[in-house]
């Protein structure tokens, strides 16, 4: 019975995210309306998943609460940033939560040197790009660049976590701050390449599977916590 809540449940919130999601791009209203539902249904899903891992008795579940927290985070950036003049708040609150994830990533595995080394690799591909890209910042390249630095951190830690302990949830939080760092990039080029608007729905189009796959990251957890406390 708690392996079938634990599915369905995750599978409404998926389909519900999807719906979102093709609402807020295809569906001429609001933004503020569309987005925020698709935001707040990966936020609600986490929780949910938080709910059943404490009903389980896990020891130390509260440790999951972490990567709640960056959840919140980015879904305040996502609604700050449907509006230009939001887009520098949004990019802090997305920090502030990828920093959540990193932590939370940490509390699962300790930071090592491999970490380091792909963390390194990442900033320079990021700099690279940042800065030998005809872009149009107007002012907001350091912004970026810090943002830049941050997400890498975050993204090196998922993957030096799954190389270290091949298991499936490692694999679907590397996949979902993989498909976030990507959908950051997309928006990169989005916002100062020329809003081209491939690049917004591709951002669009793995922000969200990004999200979800990071609440779901709190319930796959659960087994691990059982091994490991």
């Amino acid at each position: 019975m708690e392996r079938k809540l634990e599915f369905y449940g995750n599978l409404v919130f998926g389909i519900l995210i999807i719906a979102a999601t093709l609402c807020f791009l295809l569906i001429d209203t609001t933004a503020y309306l569309t987005k925020t539902i698709a935001s707040a249904l990966f936020v609600l899903c986490g929780a949910f998943n938080l709910i059943l891992v404490y009903k389980s008795k896990v020891k130390n579940a509260w440790k999951s609460i972490i990567m709640l927290i960056g959840l919140v985070f980015a879904m305040i950036g996502d609604i700050f940033l449907i509006s230009e003049e939001g887009f520098v708040i949004g990019a802090i609150f997305f920090a502030i939560g990828h920093i959540f994830f990193f932590v939370y990533f940490c509390v699962l595995q300790k930071f090592n040197w491999a970490d380091l080394i792909t963390f390194a690799l990442l900033v320079l591909i990021s700099m690279l790009v940042i800065f030998l890209y005809p872009f149009e910042f107007n002012g907001m390249q350091p912004l970026v660049a810090v943002y830049a630095v941050i997400i890498s951190l975050m993204l090196s830690k998922a993957v030096g976590n799954y190389f270290k302990s091949p298991t499936t949830e490692n694999l679907v939080a590397m996949l979902g701050a993989f498909l976030f760092f990507f959908s950051d990039l997309m928006l990169l080029f989005f916002v100062f390449g020329g809003n081209t608007v491939i690049f917004d729905y591709l951002c669009v189009c793995t922000y969200y599977p990004a999200e979800f796959l990071l609440a779901l990251t709190i319930l796959l957890q659960k087994d691990n916590y059982k091994k490991r406390f």
